[in-house]
């Protein structure tokens, strides 16, 4: 399995995670895209390791992209990768803002993993985050000369099971734990039987 991380940017849309994942919820699948930056035009250092990537992914062999804006961190279960034009599957701010897309991560699935917490994603998640193309350094989250996607070493598998994890999204800490027994019981009965 392979990890990327890269940054979204809310000015494109204010909502922009909720417009994704209205859709996923919608069609069982979104595509997210990578947008070029217009006033960047650093090539990506490792594109031929990227390149890799892009073509292992699949359904059978998903890539994990771990989506931030450094307030706000998600993982999402990417089965695709492609610069092919996916808009059909997308939020329609992509094309209302003539936004060029590098590349579309076709997404299955997508967990929360903090919101609103900078700190937590910054002392919890990217500081513990290695990049294995940069000598295993660990993520520099000021000063930083990095071009997006990153290829990082991450251990946890967000998706090992076939549970849908999209539809928790948004959902208080205390709602999910109060589910969780309930969700258990139902999956146990359904073993049984």
């Amino acid at each position: 399995m392979h990890n990327l991380l890269i940054l979204y940017n809310p000015r494109y849309n204010s909502d922009l995670i909720k417009a994704h994942l209205e859709l996923l919820k919608e069609c069982g699948k979104v595509a997210f895209g990578k947008v070029q930056v217009k006033n960047n035009n650093m090539p990506h250092p490792f594109k031929g390791e990227l390149e890799k990537i892009y073509n292992d992914t699949n359904p059978d062999s998903f890539t994990q992209l771990f989506i931030t804006d450094y307030s706000n961190l998600y993982v999402a279960k990417v089965v695709k990768i492609s610069s092919d034009d996916h808009t059909a599957i997308a939020p329609k701010y992509y094309q209302e803002q003539n936004l060029l897309v590098e590349r579309w991560f076709v997404i299955t699935d997508m967990r929360e993993i903090y919101r609103n917490e900078f700190e937590s994603v910054r002392d919890y998640f990217l500081s513990r985050i290695t990049l294995p193309l940069r000598d295993n350094h660990t993520y520099a989250l000021y000063g930083n000369n990095y071009v997006y996607p990153l290829i990082i070493d991450q251990d946890q598998n967000y998706f090992e099971d076939e549970t849908l994890h999209h539809t928790d999204i948004y959902k208080t800490k205390k709602y999910l734990k109060t589910k969780k027994p309930y969700l258990d019981t139902a999956l146990a009965q359904i073993s049984i039987n």
